[in-house]
């Protein structure tokens, strides 16, 4: 990414691929629990990257798409939707969109080659 943010932090693969070889190395002494280790290592590595993946595309559209708080209506009060016709979706910065795209293909291209 343009950024240099990773997918996955280099600790924690390190700390998770420990556990996992940890896990695979108890097979003999303990089967089920080897296996119940590598499961927990699993679900933390998704939980890791999802939350990751997250994050990334919530910053990703905090560069393209500007942000615009609605204040919420009091009771019997129309919404903002429906006191004004909507507008028009904001076009941004050509020069600005180009660069999200690339940060958006960059991202999604890392995640494919997983």
């Amino acid at each position: 990414m343009a950024d240099g943010t990773a997918l996955f932090p280099t600790d924690a693969r390190d700390k998770l691929t420990l556990r996992l070889q940890n896990a695979v190395n108890g097979f003999v002494d303990g089967p089920r629990a080897a296996v119940e280790n590598a499961d927990r290592v699993l679900e933390e590595a998704i939980t890791d990257l999802t939350r990751t993946l997250t994050e990334r595309r919530r910053a990703l559209r905090t560069t393209w798409q500007p942000h615009t708080a609605e204040p919420t209506p009091g009771p019997g009060e129309p919404t903002a939707a429906e006191a004004t016709p909507p507008a028009p979706p904001p076009t941004g910065d050509t020069e600005q969109l180009r660069l999200a795209l690339q940060d958006y293909r960059e991202t999604a291209e890392r995640l494919l080659r997983l």
